[in-house]
């Protein structure tokens, strides 16, 4: 039963933010363009996002009101690693952002992309090198050069 709450909780609170974050936050903080369909406006991404939020948090409350077994102590070892794995992931997070001023947006990128697959269990070093030699050049392409998009430049690149 408390793997229902939590789930359907946790659901329902996501599910509030995404709405808030569509109607609110987005209009409030992304600068709109009021030329033009909104697939050229700025807050295209932000408003795709919030959409995802919403489909994920409608999905977890679903799931939750689904599943009606209980929670075994194997079951709590899987929640505390997750935890864990996530906690860890936020953390790389936001040291890629502060590294970001430092090392500049392009070398950044490759270095925590290269760690985010490693701590995602990718071990073989010629699919991430492929894999970030096809990433790199299309982000380039789309932001830098399509979208007209300054990126950070650090002390590097």
């Amino acid at each position: 039963m408390s793997r229902l709450r939590n789930d359907v909780i946790s659901g329902l609170i996501l599910l509030v933010f995404a709405l808030a974050l569509h109607l609110f936050i987005i209009p409030a903080q992304v600068d709109s363009m009021n030329e033009g369909p909104i697939a050229l406006s700025p807050s295209l991404f932000c408003h795709i996002t919030a959409f995802l939020l919403l489909l994920l948090s409608v999905g977890l409350v679903v799931s939750g009101l689904k599943d009606k077994k209980a929670r075994t102590a194997r079951d709590m070892s899987q929640i505390a690693y997750t935890v864990g794995r996530g906690a860890t992931a936020i953390l790389f997070s936001v040291l890629y952002i502060m590294a970001m001023e430092i090392l500049g947006y392009f070398t950044s990128t490759i270095l925590f992309m290269g760690l985010f697959l490693w701590f995602s269990g990718v071990r073989s070093w010629k699919g991430g090198v492929l894999f970030l030699s096809a990433i790199i050049p299309f982000i380039y392409l789309l932001f830098v050069k399509a979208l007209n998009v300054i990126l950070p430049s650090g002390l590097i690149i």
